[in-house]
């Protein structure tokens, strides 16, 4: 790709010190009275954490407890079907037989001890029949641990959200746990009306089988006799399936249950919190929009005055804008690719918010057997994955794929790729597995369509995708060549090799038919989405196994809403630039400005074909990145339902409402980047119009965002944090972004220093160290949405005073040449020298 040159750094030394004084005596007047202007964007209620006293920590060597350790929660407020993070300190170390620590643990294992169970419950002082996947869930509360197991099981619905997890030698663990709403668990019911609890439970051990009362039975949890015995092993998770002899009592929890801690949790209202009542209109399609459109939803309907929204996400989005255009449909389509088709009815295109496609991994290292915390990816890579194109099996000698490595980690393109990223890593085996094929969507959808262009964009990624083999000598599948294959972009994953040993291949992919929730599901219960090439005694070919902690490989996409919720791991892609990033809100934002406007649909994209764009120049951006748009009747609709699709445009889009980071009902969902300046013009322009019923057809761009922002309506080239642009004014409110073409003269420096408004510094102070910039706002989650128009109150009285002060400044500006020698001065020095270097190339 194409950079631009730095070039000479020409002026003269007086003048840039001069316009570094002058600078800092600026932006000094504007630090001390700009925050007295008013409210501007409110911080949204942030999502909080708790620390609790933990258990006491145990000393096997002596048989006494100590302090107790201490237990911190990473969210207990505001929740939904999430992922949340557990961690702890000062408790008793796991360990082996030998005294070994131990990484990783599965449930009921024998021969490790000390382990820590994370239970999801009902109430706020849960039993030990109220936790999902306790041994005794859905028993008799008045019985205690003098039952058998109920004959539902320990986990009726989902198999179990149950945690088990270890301790390091230094009394430290972590786990993450799913929380389930009522949604997911009609079993736990949680609601923002019903609560429950997570429950923190170690195994010290105890003598629960009664071994040192026996004929009689009597639980001693001080009696630590049996906690190693090599018998009944108390302290081990087996035991916890044990049965006391001459009875048919699951007594081997009770002593763990005894030391266990309660943290209550207060769930969100959702959308069937609201009252009843007939949808005000109805909405369908994108499912990489559905945690965004649940937050607005439930939003919309508890407000003083209810909107009510039916929503589906439907069969696909190419079939939501041809029902929508058909008039067969919903009231509203919601999409990210537009129809390119001449429009059957008038409508126009409302961005409601921006998201992106991750690839998501869960690799436990070989070695350690410790999670990977970091991968890279290009397109190649992703082509391979998505065409069969690694061998999987040890004795496979299919034409199709002969000569290939076996998986993905055999790859030395892989290999090489992640060399500088996690260079101590034991990659997983392979062979016998298909650990390489992604868990992938059925169907047809946007999600598919963006992916799969972005990487026949490639060079690279384009010829291997036509025959030619990478530098390593991997080579397609054949069954992906043309003309048998039409070749990327597709709207949908269809495996097409049916050979190899046993036919193998045809069982080892299989895109999942239940939509993102399922891919969602089968990542978190870490199951592959192949089959065995084998049948069994039924006939049928069973389903991969379940890969146990520790022994986890799988890839999966699926959106960036699901993936940040659940906390997974997301995959680095390579951007236009050749910078690595995930997508996090820096890069989501950075990415939604470098998208040029399409006068023909009315739409934004990325130009993966276009070296000279200002993506391909922007190292900050997520190359996956995708606008949410909203099709919107501009004609046809009756008053009452044109204003209320109009009134929830508005709010959902609004800086100060629905584009408000948090999990709060109204605001703005984790994994999503709030709307540029234009696209909230944009939107609010789509919201007049579906309200006037005035037949406008997509593809005008409004007149309220023409010319204002790189990469927005009335620029065909866009600026970015990154390039150079006209237009606007020289200073940034909202998106730190110039370009564009306007009134106002010229200006606009570009997105790279600290911006009034959406700039993402709340978001970086927080950053948790993931790479390609901060991530999207999650437990410590702040406004960030644009400055408002008019900063009412005592901003309008204090107005002279700052417009004589900057006078007084910039007449003084000279007199602050003294700076010159001093550090401070230096920096000041620095920063206008690099300043002014951009004005020069500029000019």
């Amino acid at each position: 790709m194409r950079t631009r040159p730095w070039g000479l750094r020409t002026g003269s030394r007086p003048l840039k010190t001069y316009l570094a004084a002058v600078l800092a005596w600026t932006v000094s007047a504007v630090v001390v009275f700009l925050p007295l202007g008013g409210p501007g964007v409110q911080p949204a209620r942030a999502a909080s954490g708790v620390e609790v006293d933990g258990p006491n920590r145990f000393d096997p060597a002596t048989g006494q407890d100590g302090a107790p350790g201490r237990v911190t929660v990473s969210q207990v407020n505001d929740l939904r079907n999430q992922v949340v993070h557990v961690s702890w300190s000062g408790l008793t170390p796991t360990v082996d037989f030998m005294n070994e620590p131990v990484q990783v643990i599965s449930p009921f294992a024998g021969g490790v001890y000390y382990a820590i169970r994370i239970y999801q419950c009902k109430g706020e002082k849960p039993q030990i029949t109220d936790c999902y996947g306790s041994t005794l869930y859905g028993g008799e509360p008045g019985k205690g641990f003098l039952q058998d197991t109920p004959a539902a099981g320990t986990s009726p619905e989902f198999p179990s959200n149950m945690v088990i997890a270890a301790t390091r030698p230094d009394g430290t663990g972590e786990a993450d746990i799913e929380l389930w709403t009522a949604t997911q668990s009609q079993g736990l019911g949680c609601d923002n009306t019903h609560k429950c609890s997570l429950v923190i439970e170690p195994n010290y051990g105890g003598d629960t089988m009664g071994a040192s009362s026996y004929p009689d039975f009597a639980i001693n949890c001080d009696d630590h006799s049996a906690d190693i015995d090599f018998n009944f092993d108390t302290a081990s998770d087996a035991s916890f399936r044990l049965r006391p002899v001459d009875t048919t009592y699951m007594t081997g929890e009770a002593c763990a249950w005894k030391r266990h801690v309660t943290v209550p949790l207060d769930f969100a209202p959702t959308p069937d919190a609201c009252t009843a009542g007939d949808a005000d209109f109805s909405a369908i399609g994108l499912e990489m929009a559905d945690r965004a459109m649940q937050q607005w939803r439930t939003g919309s309907c508890l407000n003083s005055e209810p909107l009510r929204v039916q929503y589906s996400v439907g069969n696909g989005e190419p079939q939501a804008r041809a029902s929508f255009l058909r008039r067969s449909g919903a009231d509203v389509a919601l999409t990210s690719v537009p129809d390119t088709e001449p429009p059957t009815r008038p409508y126009a295109y409302a961005p409601l918010a921006n998201s992106a496609v991750s690839v998501v991994f869960v690799i436990d290292d070989g070695a350690t057997h410790r999670q990977v915390r970091r991968v890279r990816l290009n397109q190649r890579l992703l082509a391979k994955m998505l065409t069969q194109t690694y061998r999987q099996y040890n004795a496979d000698d299919t034409d199709t794929v002969r000569g290939n490595p076996l998986c993905v980690f055999d790859d030395e393109e892989f290999r090489k790729l992640n060399a500088e990223v996690a260079p101590d890593v034991t990659w997983p085996g392979c062979g016998n597995v298909a650990n390489s094929a992604p868990i992938v969507v059925g169907g047809t959808t946007d999600l598919v369509h963006r992916l799969t262009e972005w990487i026949a964009a490639d060079p690279d990624a384009a010829q291997f995708l036509h025959g030619a083999a990478d530098p390593w000598g991997t080579h397609v599948n054949t069954e992906f060549l043309p003309p048998g294959f039409a070749g990327y972009p597709v709207d949908s994953f269809q495996p097409l090799d049916y050979s190899g040993q046993n036919n193998h291949k045809q069982y080892e992919w299989n895109p999942v038919l239940g939509g993102l929730g399922q891919v969602l599901r089968m990542v978190l219960e870490n199951r592959l989405s192949c089959q065995l090439p084998y049948v069994d005694d039924t006939g049928q070919h069973p389903k991969c196994f379940t890969m146990p902690p520790g022994s986890r490989a799988l890839f999966a996409v699926m959106d960036s809403g699901d993936a940040q919720a659940m906390n997974l791991t997301e995959a680095e892609l390579p951007n236009g630039a050749g910078a690595f990033t995930t997508p996090t809100l820096t890069s989501m934002q950075a990415a939604a400005k470098d998208m040029p406007f399409d006068g023909a649909t009315g739409t934004q994209r990325l130009p993966y074909e276009d070296d000279d764009s200002a993506y391909a120049k922007d190292p900050k951006a997520y190359p996956l990145t995708m606008v949410q748009y909203a099709m919107l009747p501009t004609e046809g609709l009756g008053p009452a339902k044109a204003a209320a699709i109009s009134r929830f445009v508005r709010t959902v889009t609004d800086p100060l409402q629905g584009q408000v980071y948090g999990r709060a009902p109204g605001q703005l969902a984790l994994g999503y980047a709030d709307l540029t300046k234009s696209q909230v013009a944009q939107a609010k322009a789509a919201a007049d119009h579906v309200a006037a019923q005035d037949g406008t057809p997509p593809g005008k761009a409004p007149d309220a965002v023409d010319g204002g922002e790189g990469g927005g309506p009335g620029s065909d080239t866009g600026g970015s944090g990154a390039g150079p642009g006209t237009g606007g004014s020289n200073v940034s409110y909202g998106d730190g972004d110039g370009g564009g073409t306007g009134t106002g003269g010229t200006g606009g420096t570009g997105g790279t220093g600290a911006t009034a408004g959406s700039s993402p510094t709340a978001q970086d102070a927080a950053a948790t160290g993931r790479p390609g910039g901060s991530p999207s706002p999650g437990l410590a989650a702040a406004p960030v949405g644009q400055v408002a128009a008019d900063r009412a109150g005592t901003a309008r009285l204090l107005l002279p005073v700052i417009l004589a002060t900057g006078a007084v400044l910039l007449v003084g500006g000279p007199a602050a040449l003294f700076l010159g020698g001093t550090p401070a001065g230096a920096n000041l020095r620095r920063g206008a020298g690099r300043f002014w270097s951009r004005l020069i190339r500029r000019g």
